[in-house]
């Protein structure tokens, strides 16, 4: 009797896993679907040639934000609309870091937790987007110009 109890143990648990696994890839296929046409587009409609990272920004409007190198070995940006037009290119160089947004953040507001830090495309251009909790554990957004540092947005208190 316990022999058949382990094997229908041992079984449920590997149906489980499996179903997990297959769970998993197919909600993850849209985005896997939107990053491969957005890597493709970067590559024949930019003279970037190497892909490094790709991410989703959802902002005011959607887009896939690409990082790579070009043809040169400069670092650049591509912010790839969800819906079609035109992909906006701009040179790494010409923003400022991760570091650098964090750190004007830290300047400016003492977060308790930063969650994320993002690169995004807004009606002002590429920013950096913070979230964070405050020492009140409150949900914070900081939005930073991504040419400048300068602060753009704050969505406070949430």
């Amino acid at each position: 009797m316990k022999k058949w109890i382990t094997i229908i143990i041992t079984a449920a648990v590997i149906l489980i896993g499996i179903s997990s696994i297959l769970l998993y890839h197919s909600a993850r296929g849209p985005v896997k679907k939107e990053f491969d046409e957005a890597s493709t587009r970067v590559l024949n409609e930019t003279e970037m040639e190497k892909i490094e990272k790709t991410t989703i920004y959802h902002g005011a409007k959607s887009y896939t934000v690409v990082t790579g190198e070009d043809k040169n070995d400069e670092k650049t940006v591509a912010f790839v609309p969800k819906k079609k037009g035109e992909i906006i290119v701009r040179k790494w160089a010409d923003g400022i870091t991760k570091e650098q947004a964090i750190n004007k953040l830290k300047d400016e507001k003492q977060p308790e937790e930063i969650l994320s830090v993002r690169l995004g495309h807004e009606s002002v251009g590429p920013v950096w987007e913070i979230t964070y909790l405050d020492e009140q554990k409150n949900l914070n957004y900081f939005y930073l110009l991504f040419s400048n540092g300068e602060w753009w947005k704050k969505i406070e208190n949430l």
